[in-house]
């Protein structure tokens, strides 16, 4: 059975309802993801050859202090950095990673663990090549609604445009890379039928990673992993709540008609193999812009991200700002 559960897509998906959900589960360590991959995979080139044990703990030590400022606490136990060291086979990033989680499951008498972070599913290529093989949970959500909730959040891009783009290239790189696993090693979520019976989904998870199912996640909100994600950001506040079954087609109201219109002329081909219905254009009319637009809009994305931080809670930043100043600091030492 699988050891470890990994979510791919496209955040503002569902994806912190479900990990919160999963981590009820006593088997489960589901904690709020550090990002740890997709930080660190560009940052190996500061390290040298970690086949040297002072590069290669070093690796070890700067993951585990980014994980130790992570905005949403984990709840496990002290990461042991020599323990660490000595379960891992090989000196590879991705090794580190699943050590650290598998020495957080053992510590804590759980037997499965599952990683939130959506964009490892452009690294399934080095899960290949390492032999690494967790189920899979490719959560999608229409990509309209991803648009609105990202214009609201800290994080990603701003621009109808920018994140019409970035919307598909994630769900077209999902359906790509499923076509390579077994059928049996993943399961697909709709977010619009999860959060209308969100039990359908959870016994089948439960089913494929071989543990019993019971009725513990529909209280997710009480709990304490709840508590701390929401404390962790605004962006998280929504699971102290029940599940919203009417959290869809917002973007008919909040989005403008020319900003639906530019989605759709991005994506329309993805929303309609996904199984959603075009509200502006008709099946195939997508639509090439010019340079000229595509600056445009680059540099309204731009102004868009820099504006909303400004709007945030001081705590906020702050909370960000120390994982931030880590990678800072490998970069600057590195030199």
């Amino acid at each position: 059975m699988y050891k470890a559960i990994q979510f791919i897509g496209t955040q503002r998906s569902g994806s912190n309802l479900l990990r919160v959900m999963l981590d009820q589960f006593p088997e489960v360590f589901g904690p709020h993801p550090p990002h740890v991959l997709i930080t660190f995979y560009p940052l190996l080139k500061y390290y040298g050859n970690l086949e040297d044990t002072t590069n290669f703990k070093k690796l070890i030590e700067d993951i585990c202090r980014l994980i130790e400022v992570n905005p949403v606490p984990w709840d496990g136990s002290p990461l042991n950095r020599e323990k660490i060291f000595k379960r891992c086979r090989r000196r590879t990033l991705l090794e580190v990673f699943i050590q650290i989680n598998e020495f957080e499951c053992e510590e804590s008498g759980k037997t499965i663990w599952c990683c939130k972070s959506m964009e490892s599913l452009y690294l399934l290529d080095k899960f290949r090549e390492e032999g690494f093989e967790p189920l899979y949970l490719y959560l999608y959500r229409d990509g309209r609604d991803v648009a609105l909730s990202f214009k609201k959040a800290i994080v990603g891009e701003k621009h109808i445009y920018n994140l019409a783009v970035k919307w598909k290239a994630d769900q077209d790189t999902c359906l790509r890379e499923l076509e390579k696993i077994d059928a049996g090693r993943y399961v697909k979520v709709k977010y619009e039928d999860y959060i209308g019976d969100s039990d359908i989904f959870i016994k089948e998870i439960c089913n494929r990673v071989g543990i019993k199912y019971q009725n513990v996640a529909n209280d997710f909100y009480k709990s304490e992993e709840s508590k701390r994600t929401a404390a962790g950001g605004k962006m998280w506040e929504n699971v102290t709540k029940p599940v919203m079954k009417n959290n869809y087609g917002k973007f008919l109201k909040e989005l403008s008609a020319e900003e639906i219109l530019i989605f759709e002329q991005v994506a329309g081909d993805t929303l309609v193999e996904l199984g959603y219905q075009l509200h502006v254009i008709k099946p195939g009319e997508t639509r090439v812009f010019t340079p000229e637009e595509i600056a445009s809009f680059n540099a309204e994305n731009d102004r868009l991200k820099k504006q909303i931080v400004h709007q945030l809670p001081p705590e906020d930043i702050l909370k960000r700002k120390l994982q931030s100043d880590i990678i800072a600091e490998i970069k600057h030492y590195a030199h």
